[in-house]
């Protein structure tokens, strides 16, 4: 069958069509080849990231971006708020205070003396000596105690003889001349380190401030003086009582390399209530409770003459 003339004009047109088509196909399948191998191209030589790097360099970017915002938006400074802080450290508890601090004021009832702390001046004297209303079995030269301790005294003895305890004085205040005589007499006797054992020297006693009182057991006259007071009634009692009417036991047992002194159960040193508990309590000396150092000798071997 012939073709006519218009049926070849559609079969060129058509012809043309599908060389157009493919040739369309063929053209995006040559760019995709081009864009992937230049892409494989940079990545393989670096100058492309990779994909996670992309994403971690994106992240940061919105990161920054947030920190931004949280700095300068409410809802940043609500999470932020949102955190919980860190707890304080605790502070410490403060030390708690004793009830007094030693003195070197002779009119202080907490002067502190012992062997290496004599009083200034030497010859100091007390300008409130009255004699306590108690039993004295002591020279009268001896018999006086500061006002505030004597009256101490008087409650103390009182109250012990409520209790069925028989107490005396047998020495308080002793002046410098007083103890000067006594010291010397005794030193002629015995020489120097049998009459430092016991008795003071002169400007280094405690009965020259006034507010030391020796005490004995009126039932038991075979121990006047001595560690034997301790084993008496009233020696016991006043050991564990002294402190109510503000005394204690000034040199106590086992403590010579502190006080330089052996035990004197009947030695009591007025330091007032709250002190004398809180000693009594601790059952320490008074060098120690007021954190002082020991003083068991004197800085001088022998005692100057007289």
């Amino acid at each position: 069958m012939v073709e006519s003339r218009g049926q070849a004009l559609q079969r060129r047109r058509a012809v043309y069509r599908r060389r157009r088509a493919w040739a369309a196909v063929i053209a995006v399948v040559l760019l995709a080849l081009l864009v992937f191998g230049l892409y494989a191209g940079l990545k393989t030589w670096g100058l492309l990231p990779s994909g996670q790097d992309a994403e971690e360099s994106e992240a940061a970017e919105l990161s920054g971006s947030n920190s931004d915002d949280d700095l300068a938006s409410p809802a940043g400074s609500s999470a932020a708020a949102a955190e919980p802080e860190p707890e304080p450290t605790p502070e410490p508890e403060p030390e708690p205070e004793r009830a007094s601090d030693p003195s070197w004021d002779p009119d202080s009832i907490h002067v502190l003396v012992n062997r290496q702390n004599p009083f200034e001046p030497v010859d100091y004297a007390p300008t409130d000596l009255v004699v306590p209303d108690v039993p004295h079995y002591g020279p009268e030269a001896a018999m006086s105690l500061r006002q505030e301790p004597a009256a101490a005294l008087e409650e103390l003895i009182a109250t012990g003889r409520q209790e069925g305890m028989a107490l005396g004085l047998v020495s308080g205040y002793r002046s410098f001349d007083y103890q000067f005589q006594i010291y010397w007499a005794r030193h002629a006797e015995v020489g120097t380190e049998a009459t430092d054992l016991y008795m003071s020297r002169p400007g280094y006693s405690e009965h020259q401030t006034g507010l030391a009182a020796d005490v004995i057991s009126i039932e038991n006259p075979d121990c006047m003086l001595g560690e034997c007071f301790a084993d008496t009634p009233e020696g016991q009692w006043v050991a564990e009582n002294a402190h109510r009417f503000g005394f204690i036991i000034r040199y106590l047992e086992d403590m010579e390399h502190i006080t330089g002194y052996p035990y004197e159960p009947w030695h009591l040193r007025y330091v007032g209530v709250e002190t004398a508990t809180e000693v009594f309590e601790l059952g320490l000396t008074l060098e120690k409770y007021w954190e002082q150092p020991a003083a068991p000798d004197y800085d001088d071997a022998e005692p100057a003459s007289p």
